[in-house]
């Protein structure tokens, strides 16, 4: 665990994707209004965003409508980091986003439920919460918030 300029790594991240994104004629946005730094383990965090991306990536890859675009926004509070992956994509049905962060859940017959199993464990391993919110036809967000910095260990009882 390190402190982190996490716009840096979003950055790396979108660069990395960006050709697949290319390939799926899907437009990647960040937004970012100030850098913003956390304490985090960069591996897990990577994987887990990495893995929300490319999900919002994909699954835009399988519609044929309009703008294509996947914007990942990011700013700070007093104690914690917030991020947000949008997609204009085909939404997630609401029967399936119940249990759409759960191990082997699935949405619209892809993987994405293992990832974002990963993803929801990542930021629960910082004190967070990550939440979904969808539209059929209008695409879906997911918003992450977690602590910008570990929480202390706990005091051992004499």
């Amino acid at each position: 665990i390190e402190m982190l300029n996490i716009n840096d790594l979003l950055e790396l991240i979108m660069k990395r994707l960006r050709p697949i994104a290319q390939k799926a004629n899907v437009e990647l946005v960040l937004e970012s209004f100030r850098p913003v730094s956390a304490e985090v383990d960069e591996v897990k965090l990577t994987l887990a965003l990495s893995n929300l991306i490319e999900n919002a990536i994909e699954g835009l890859n399988q519609t044929r409508r309009g703008t294509k675009e996947v914007s990942v926004s990011i700013r700070e509070g007093a104690d914690n980091l917030f991020l947000c992956v949008e997609d204009t994509g085909p939404g997630i049905p609401s029967a399936l986003r119940r249990t759409l962060f759960e191990r082997g859940a699935s949405s619209k017959g892809r993987s994405r439920g293992t990832g974002l199993a990963l993803v929801r464990e990542v930021v629960e391993a910082y004190h967070g919460d990550i939440r979904v919110e969808s539209e059929t036809g209008v695409g879906t967000s997911f918003f992450l918030s977690f602590r910008r910095e570990p929480l202390p260990a706990p005091k051992e009882e004499p």
